[in-house]
Order: C-alpha cells, then sequence, then structure tokens
C-alpha cells in the first residue's frame, strides 16, 4: 500500500504566492492579437480582452513578467504617452512591426485588472543604466524630477509602484540583441544594478542565470552579491534574484524526441537544475544563508508549438513542474509561465471567443488550494528507475551520459493555508495504473473532518478541449475521514488536490 504521512504542525518553509506567475510578451498572440486587441468588441476601453483577463483572474495570476527577448532591443520612451505619437518599429526579436500601442502604462493597467505584482525586465541588450533608471523614476518617482513628472503628464498622477525588475534577459545567448559572456554581463549588471537602485533603493532585481551553467551563475553572484560589489554598499543587495528559464520539450532541449517515460523524469529535473543554482549561489557568496533566491521566470514543457502543448500530457508534466517548485520553495521564490494565451499557453483566443485547454484547469487547481506553508510529509510510495537526460548544449556543465534516477509514480507536495487546511498535491504519472494510497496526518492538534478531492482526469492521455470544450475538466467529491486518515485511488495520468478541511 502506498503511503503519503503528513505532518501539519511541521513546517519546513513559507511558499512564495509568486510561484503562480506568468509571462507576458510581444509574441505569438499573447499581448497584440491575445490580451490586447483594441479593435475587438470583447475588449474594454484600455483595449484588453475582459475575457482574457477573468481567466488570468480564475487561475490566480500572482505577478506578472514583461518581457523577454522582446526586451533587448526595446526602448521604453517609444511607448508612453500618447499612442498616436508613439514611433512604430521594427520588433527585432521576433519580427514584423511592434507598433508600441502596449507600453508601460498598458502594462500596468493589465497587472492591476488582473490583480497581480508587475515585473518589467529592462533592456541590457541595446540599453543603457541611464535608460533602466529613467525608466524606474517613471515607474516609481512621486515627482519633482523629469521622468516622475513625464508620467503625471501622461495623466497618472500616483507612482506605479513597480518593485520588481529584472537586469535583462537570457544575455549569454546568441539569439539575443547585445549578447554578453559571463564576465562582460556581470559587470554591466553591476552598473544598472547599481544605477536603478539609486533611484529607488527598495525595488528588488532579478539577474541573468543560465541554469545548466554553473559558472555563468557564480560569476555572476560573486560581481553582484552586496558583500562582493566594488562600491554603493548603501545601496542594499545589488540582486535579490536569479533567473532560470527552461523548455524541456523542443528547441534541441533535454526532453527533445522523449517518450513518456522519459518525460516522468521532468520534475526531477528541474529540481536538481535549481539545486545546482542554489550551490553555485552559496559557492559564490561564500554564505550557505545568501538569500538570493531562484526566479524560474520561464519555463513550460513545451518549446515549440507543435498541438501536444495542449493535451492532458501537457499539464501533467507541468504539475510536476510545479510540485517541485513547492518542494524547493525555501530556495524559489518565484516562476512565470509561458505563455497563458496565445503561443502554446492554455487560452487560445478567437474573434469570438476563447479556448480552454487542460493546462488551464491545472493551474486554477494550484491557485485554488496552494497554501503558504510547505508541510513536512514522508511519501513511502512505488517507485520505477528512469533514465534523466541531459542537456547536451552545455555538456561540459553536465553528465555526458545519462543516469538513472528512482521516479515515484505518485508525484507530491504538501502545502498548509491561513485556515489550516491542508493539501496534498498528487499527481499520478504512471501512464495506465491506477495507484490507491493511505494519506493520514500524523502528530497534528486537531481532527480534521472533511476531505475534499479534486482530479483533472480523462481516458486518453493525449485528450484535448479543441473540439469539445468539455472534454477535459475538473471533477470534485468529497469522501469520508476517520482518524485524520483516508484511502484514495488516483486514476492514471491525473492530477490530483487532496484537502483535509477543519
Amino acid at each position: 500500500m502506498n503511503r503519503i504521512t503528513i505532518y501539519p504542525e511541521h513546517v519546513k518553509n513559507k511558499i512564495s504566492p509568486f510561484l503562480l506567475g506568468h509571462f507576458a510578451e510581444q509574441f505569438r498572440g499573447n499581448i497584440p492579437g491575445g490580451i490586447y486587441m483594441p479593435e475587438n468588441p470583447l475588449s474594454d476601453t484600455d483595449g484588453m480582452r475582459t475575457d482574457v483577463i477573468e481567466k488570468m483572474k480564475e487561475a490566480g495570476v500572482t505577478q506578472i513578467r514583461w518581457a523577454g527577448n522582446f526586451s533587448s532591443h526595446y526602448h521604453w520612451m517609444d511607448a508612453v504617452g500618447d499612442k498616436l505619437l508613439r514611433p512604430a518599429k521594427i520588433n527585432f526579436a521576433w519580427g514584423g512591426i511592434e507598433d508600441n500601442a502596449h507600453g508601460t502604462a498598458e502594462f500596468i493597467k493589465l497587472c492591476r485588472k488582473v490583480g497581480a505584482e508587475p515585473v518589467i525586465g529592462v533592456n541590457m541588450g541595446s540599453g543603457t543604466p541611464e535608460e533602466a533608471m529613467n525608466w524606474v523614476e517613471y515607474c516609481n518617482g512621486s515627482g519633482g524630477t523629469y521622468y516622475a513628472d513625464l508620467r503625471k503628464s501622461h495623466g497618472y498622477e500616483e507612482p506605479f509602484h513597480v518593485k520588481y525588475w529584472c537586469l535583462g534577459n537570457e544575455m549569454y545567448a546568441q539569439w539575443q540583441f547585445g549578447a554578453l559572456n559571463a564576465d562582460d554581463y556581470a559587470k554591466e549588471a553591476v552598473h544598472f544594478a547599481y544605477a536603478m537602485k539609486r533611484v529607488d533603493p527598495s525595488i528588488k532585481l532579478t539577474a541573468v542565470g543560465l541554469e545548466t551553467d554553473p559558472v555563468w551563475n557564480y560569476k555572476t553572484v560573486e560581481k553582484l552579491n552586496v558583500r562582493q560589489a566594488p562600491y554603493a554598499p548603501e545601496a542594499g543587495e545589488y540582486i535579490d534574484y536569479i533567473s532560470a528559464h527552461y523548455y524541456p520539450i523542443g528547441n534541441d532541449s533535454a526532453y527533445a524526441n522523449s517518450d513518456y517515460r522519459t518525460r516522468m523524469t521532468m520534475g526531477e529535473f528541474f529540481h536538481e537544475r535549481t539545486i545546482l543554482m542554489r550551490h553555485a549561489i552559496e559557492n559564490a557568496a561564500d554564505d550557505s544563508e545568501c538569500p538570493i533566491k531562484v526566479v524560474w521566470d520561464e519555463w513550460n514543457p513545451m518549446g515549440e508549438r507543435d498541438g501536444s502543448e495542449f493535451t492532458l500530457e501537457m499539464a501533467l508534466w507541468s504539475s510536476t513542474i510545479l510540485n517541485s517548485f513547492i518542494r524547493d520553495s525555501k530556495y524559489v521564490e518565484m516562476a512565470n509561465y509561458t505563455f497563458f494565451v496565445g503561443g502554446n499557453g492554455p487560452i487560445q483566443v478567437t474573434e469570438k471567443g476563447m479556448l480552454i485547454q487542460p493546462e488551464f484547469y491545472m493551474m486554477k487547481l494550484y491557485a485554488d488550494h496552494l497554501g503558504d506553508s510547505l508541510l513536512e510529509s514522508w511519501n513511502d510510495v512505488e517507485k520505477v528507475t528512469i533514465d534523466m537526460p541531459v542537456d547536451h548544449r552545455w555538456p561540459k556543465y553536465g553528465m555526458i551520459q545519462k543516469k538513472e534516477r528512482q521516479i515515484p509514480l505518485l508525484d507530491v507536495a504538501v502545502t498548509r493555508a491561513t485556515d489550516d487546511s491542508v493539501t496534498a498535491f498528487v499527481t499520478n504519472v504512471s501512464p495506465d495504473q491506477e495507484m490507491e494510497a493511505l494519506l493520514e496526518l500524523k502528530e497534528c492538534r486537531r481532527t480534521y473532518k472533511r476531505l475534499a478531492v479534486s482530479t483533472l482526469w480523462h481516458p486518453d492521455l493525449h485528450a484535448d478541449n479543441t473540439q469539445n470544450p468539455d472534454e477535459v475538466k475538473t471533477v470534485s467529491r468529497e469522501l469520508p475521514l476517520e482518524n485524520n486518515a483516508c484511502r484514495i485511488t488516483f486514476p492514471p495520468h491525473s492530477i490530483n488536490t487532496v484537502t483535509f478541511l477543519p
């Protein structure tokens, strides 16, 4: 019998709500043609699709990062003020024309409508530290300086209070405008961070990290950690976070052309990259308690859009990745799914409506049940031995050969909410095997009264909602509890939440 033993009084660490963030970009029907459609009758007076906004709220989007590759050739002054006076520019990252109709103020409006925290990435490809600090002033200045007063002249009297900023995007990559090596990036990032924090010392900064390159991460943290900083320690730590991006399937990544069994290791794959980055942080800072956290500010199982990203299977892998972030929440504070709408996202819009894929229902399960505390649990469940792939793009930093991993068929993360409810996120990764498990609470001060179970499942692993919008949906039920324990059978390839209610 599989057994999941949960200790409600044993809190390992707090969980950030920002694990449920999303990523926005001028790309593939995400902002233009997805969120921002001013000519569409479903859009509000700000040009934003009201149906998309409602679904983002329903999915519990807590923060939105803007932007990615687009940011390396983007000059924020092109997209403020009167829209009729904004210059059209080449979209260097993705091609086509960028009309700059959706800029800083529009992004802030989007975040406010959703109830999400804004995260803005500055241009470190063709931009300068001065341009970045001016942007911070425009967003956060109270007045009496040029860019704060410029914002006021555009009709925004109160500061936007943008707390979270990113120092560039994927600056290690040959596809990035103005790409840099590790040494040059770290040197430049110091200048950007110092300039930005001189304007507003309270902001929090994310440096570009590389999840498969410990040397890049070490050099970046070494330069940007406050105790190593060459000047201006009064500005506070230069960085608060270091980023990681990964799309396992496609883009010549580790799981390209992989089979289902290999993909069962995906959550473990993300976990090991998180720990690899954490080791680089601690070594560079010479501090095992270094407060710099990891931010997975771009992630999605799929790297290429081929139709398979809309299936139940992709929702399954996303849940194992989210479970890894929850289990590693001592070190991971933010995560941004790519994308919510358009591209390979769970929402696809049309002129008259939208298509909601299984991934959305997975996101809603986590939004509805994610607590604020990670609990200790002991998971005695059946395991299988599987070779986990490595990313061969950077073989000198990883293992050349595949290596065996023991993968539990029930992938589990357990949290507690402020109302003392306890939720086990349980994903059965077996493709064809039901899994029965005894879930029990131990060493708790109270008796729980009810057990609520929600399951996202379909007999066909590859089912989606393209032809039938109700094909794959969540089903909820209540089960009896006896002495804070219950036996539950989890369908094959299913995503489940099991909530003990006081």
